[in-house]
C-alpha cells in the first residue's frame, strides 16, 4: 500500500514537472534564467566533514526542481558519463526522489537554460 501512494505521487510529480516544462514553452519564456547545479565530486567528495555533507544535501533540497542541475564537474571526456550519473545519483539521494525524476528534471533544465542563450 505504501509503495503504491509513493508511485501515485511520482506520477503526480512527473506530470507537474512537464505541465511546467509545456507552460514554460507556451509562455515564450526566454529570458535567461538561473540554475543551480550540483556535482558528486565537489557537492560529496570534498566534503570532508559530516556538517559539510549535510550543508550539502540541505542546498540541495533547498532548490526548486525547475532550477535543479546536474554536472559531472570533471575535466577528462572519458569521464563525463560518471561523473553526470554520480551527480543525478547525488541528487536523487539528496531529495528523496527517484533516479530517473532527476534525471529528466535536469535534463528538461539543462535544455531549456541552453534555449535561453540563444535568444
Amino acid at each position: 500500500l505504501v509503495e503504491a501512494e509513493r508511485k501515485k505521487q511520482r506520477g503526480k510529480k512527473k506530470q507537474q514537472k512537464r505541465q511546467n516544462a509545456e507552460e514554460n514553452e507556451v509562455k515564450g519564456d526566454t529570458d535567461i534564467l538561473f540554475y543551480f547545479g550540483f556535482s558528486h565530486s565537489v557537492n560529496y567528495i570534498m566534503c570532508t566533514s559530516d556538517k559539510a555533507k549535510r550543508k550539502g544535501i540541505e542546498a540541495v533540497q533547498a532548490i526548486p526542481s525547475d532550477r535543479l542541475l546536474v554536472e559531472s564537474d570533471v575535466h577528462a571526456t572519458e569521464d563525463v558519463i560518471l561523473g553526470t550519473a554520480g551527480a543525478t545519483s547525488y541528487a536523487a539521494h539528496a531529495r528523496g526522489e527517484s533516479l530517473q525524476d532527476v534525471a529528466e528534471t535536469s535534463t528538461i533544465n539543462g535544455l531549456r537554460f541552453i534555449s535561453s542563450l540563444s535568444s
